[in-house]
């Protein structure tokens, strides 16, 4: 987990804008799910759907079985480098966080719970059901 106090002021953003992001943090939950069923592969059919360019990177990644420590470098540099602020750099923040949990094979349940911490201003409810 990223734990920069510049980056996380940067990432700041209002509610709207975080309750915008519940459908990202669903969306790795039922990744993580689709691979601990049907295995990493699995991601491939999902590709041609997932327009951001950041998910689809790392989604790539995790099926070319890179080593968790170049996909978080390759993903941090983007962060840190291609000037993201507000609700775009949380995105970016999320996805990576979940990213890297389905490639460490976390449960669907935690890759949930990790995801949704950086959504402290949304109610809990949002995620229900899911």
């Amino acid at each position: 987990m990223i734990r920069d106090l510049a980056l996380a002021a940067k990432a700041s953003c209002s509610l709207e804008d975080q309750e915008s992001l519940v459908p990202l943090v669903l969306q790795l939950k039922r990744l993580s799910e689709m691979v601990s069923k049907q295995g990493i592969l699995a991601l491939e059919n999902e590709l041609p759907q997932i327009k951001d360019t950041f998910l689809n990177l790392g989604i790539q990644l995790i099926i070319d079985k890179v080593e968790r420590a170049n996909i978080q470098d390759i993903l941090d540099s983007d962060i840190y480098y291609n000037q993201s602020n507000g609700r775009e750099l949380l995105k970016k923040i999320i996805t990576r966080e979940g990213l890297l949990r389905i490639q460490a094979g976390d449960s669907p349940r935690n890759v949930l719970i990790c995801t949704k911490i950086f959504l402290a201003k949304v109610n809990d409810a949002n995620f229900q059901n899911h």
